[in-house]
């Protein structure tokens, strides 16, 4: 495999983690940050997947220079998460909020939603669902997908 092709196994893995990770939030309504890992563990992953063939087992510097990718396409992830939760999730949140304050329903809360929803910014509302506890497991995933490539005894059951 191509050395220009192996970072693409870590992009993948972080898009597949940040939709997986919307989806979740999405699904039970609940932000879950220790999911988050996940995509950590998708990305280190995924990186190693199309790296082990194009890269020796044994060039340390490399396989470290890789886990520094697989560290930021991780983080990708995590902002690829919080926009699609922000893009599917964001509009229903602010309907049940408008609801529970003005005590309508949420069928004539949605309307109301919607234009606040187009008022902000997706970077604003991105950071206002974006918690502390959050930050710590995007480090967590990061670092596990910085840890998976250089991991020795994964890369050796690659090659065999």
């Amino acid at each position: 495999m191509n050395t220009v092709i192996a970072p693409f196994g870590g992009f993948l893995g972080a898009a597949l983690g940040g939709v997986l990770w919307a989806k979740y939030i999405q699904w039970t309504g609940h932000t879950a940050g220790f999911v988050a890992i996940s995509i950590g563990v998708l990305t280190g992953a995924g990186i190693l997947l199309t790296s082990s063939r194009s890269l020796s087992p044994d060039a340390k510097t490399t396989w470290r220079l890789v886990g520094v990718g697989a560290a930021v396409f991780a983080i990708f992830g995590i902002f690829i998460g919080k926009y699609l939760d922000v893009q599917w999730n964001a509009v229903a949140q602010i309907a049940e909020q408008i609801s529970k304050e003005n005590n309508m329903s949420i069928q004539q809360a949605m309307p109301i939603a919607t234009t606040v929803f187009k008022g902000q910014s997706v970077w604003e509302l991105m950071q206002q669902r974006l918690t502390q506890i959050d930050l710590l497991y995007a480090a967590v995933a990061a670092f596990i997908a910085f840890r998976i490539p250089n991991i020795r005894r994964l890369r050796n059951l690659l090659y065999k």
